[in-house]
């Protein structure tokens, strides 16, 4: 339940090694939904072969995308491991998740069948989430990020080391935009509902202010 296809390929069935350059694309639908991975050149390497401990890893360079109905991302270079289902982006990763963007040094995505599982993003990890009018971010920097999802959707935050975070509370009664929430912390734990809405949220020692949305200062709605 795998295809690759490309310009040029080599593959020896006895070790499990093999290359492919020249617009090489890969398909996996052995789970509900395709996973289609681009890249200029890949290698394939095989492990335990002829055992039922086999499994694969696959290195992906040079313009690579990847494609879900629930996630998207690009980045230079990708490490694709069978044995623990694990995507590994290297090189300005960006990874897409409906209305949310994560960015990072390096982000590495982890697999539950057919869904995303979780997501860490180290160094300089970034989240900016659009809210529903259309014109502003809720948005969340620090050194590491660690996000998990629930049926393809983020439900749990968790951002370590010189966290910064923009949040704008919603009305309930009309769902218009409260303002906006600065806040500074080692630690901030941030839990969603299936509406990725904020449930609550947890943060020790936090510095922070709420501007009513007339009164949000210049630049205080973009974290750099």
């Amino acid at each position: 339940k795998n295809i690759l296809t490309c310009e040029r390929m080599n593959y020896n069935e006895k070790s499990g090694y093999g290359w492919a350059t020249g617009k090489a694309i890969a398909k996996d639908y052995s789970q509900k939904d395709t996973v289609y991975m681009h890249a200029d050149s890949m290698k394939i390497y095989t492990y335990n072969i002829d055992t039922d401990s086999l499994y694969r890893v696959v290195h992906c360079f040079d313009h690579v995308k990847v494609y879900r109905i629930d996630a998207q991302a690009i980045c230079d270079s990708m490490v694709v491991t069978t044995k623990d289902s694990c995507m590994t982006m290297y090189k300005d990763p960006i990874v897409w998740n409906g209305d949310r963007q994560i960015l990072g040094e390096v982000i590495k995505v982890y697999m539950n069948d057919s869904t995303i599982r979780d997501a860490h993003v180290i160094g300089q990890a970034l989240s900016v989430e659009l809210v529903h009018d259309k014109k502003h971010y809720n948005q969340i920097s620090s050194k590491v990020m660690d996000a998990y999802f629930e049926n393809g959707n983020i439900r749990r935050t968790v951002a370590y080391g010189n966290v910064k975070s923009i949040y704008y509370p919603i009305d309930d009664q009309d769902s218009s935009l409260i303002g906006l929430n600065y806040l500074e912390s080692d630690t901030i734990k941030m839990y969603m509902d299936e509406n990725r809405r904020l449930e609550r949220i947890w943060v020790p020692k936090p510095k922070g202010t709420t501007y009513p949305m007339t009164q949000i200062p210049i630049g205080r709605d973009k974290l750099y």
